[in-house]
């Protein structure tokens, strides 16, 4: 398990287009809402981007950055904005005219472009986006029941860790559970079962599930018909095989 800066693996020219795409889909309707800006934000902040600063990056600029990118960085990319989209439950003509025209970068017949819907919907690691959205929930998570545990804040330390990023900057953006519902929606099946077992993982650091995490956990689950114990299993699976990169990012901490 690598500890790594958030984004990591972007040059500084595809974090700016990266960054500059979301907003393009945010402001392509007109309809601009705090709950995605905050989204937007606090990536360009994790990336130590401006974000007043790509407002003069164009849409030709960006199509040429994309068509540069590997397959695969391309395609985690088309996902956050798929899951940026659906942040507002729903589909506006002129954010998937926007999608459409980016998503046919590395596309080369129809048919590409079919398994490119395809692909996305297979896809089991997490998105930056999906990273973002999870620490969010996370964050929520450990104060589902009122109180902050210092064995699950704790478990939330290691997680931002591991993903890297600044955990006292969630705070600062409060973005509602319902968008974070629905960018969970949009992900994968398979993104959401990792995503669920990193959520139960922090929920049993302290060898039991209070009534209210099971409650914020339980929209995920029913929304993707998943089996309740079968995800605590593997959450309880996945964390002895990694207790010891756990312990080794596991540090002390005071709880408020």
């Amino acid at each position: 398990m690598i500890v790594m800066a958030f984004m990591e693996r972007y040059t500084d020219d595809e974090k700016r287009a990266v960054i500059a795409f979301l907003n393009m889909i945010i402001t392509s309707d007109l309809e601009v809402k705090i709950d995605e800006l905050n989204l937007v934000w606090i990536m360009s902040k994790w990336m130590n981007l401006d974000i007043k600063s790509l407002e003069y990056l164009t849409e030709d600029q960006v199509k040429h950055i994309f068509h540069h990118m590997d397959q695969d960085k391309w395609l985690e990319v088309m996902r956050m904005g798929y899951t940026m989209m659906a942040v507002d439950k729903k589909l506006k003509s002129k954010e998937k005219d926007l999608f459409d025209f980016i998503s046919t970068i590395h596309q080369t017949s129809t048919e590409d472009h079919r398994n490119f819907y395809h692909l996305m919907n297979q896809m089991s690691e997490l998105t930056p986006l999906d990273q973002l959205v999870l620490i969010v929930l996370a964050h929520y998570l450990v104060e589902a029941d009122g109180i902050v545990r210092e064995s699950e804040f704790n478990m939330l330390i290691v997680l931002s860790t591991l993903i890297g990023v600044n955990l006292e900057e969630i705070a600062l953006y409060r973005i509602p559970k319902d968008t974070l519902y629905q960018a969970v929606f949009s992900m994968s099946p398979h993104a959401v079962k990792r995503l669920v077992e990193e959520l139960l993982i922090i929920s049993i650091a302290d060898f039991k599930i209070a009534e209210q995490e099971y409650d914020f956990i339980f929209p995920i689950l029913a929304h993707f018909n998943l089996n309740f114990e079968d995800m605590l299993n593997r959450a309880r699976l996945r964390l002895n095989e990694h207790l010891e990169y756990y312990e080794l990012f596991r540090t002390p901490s005071e709880v408020n």
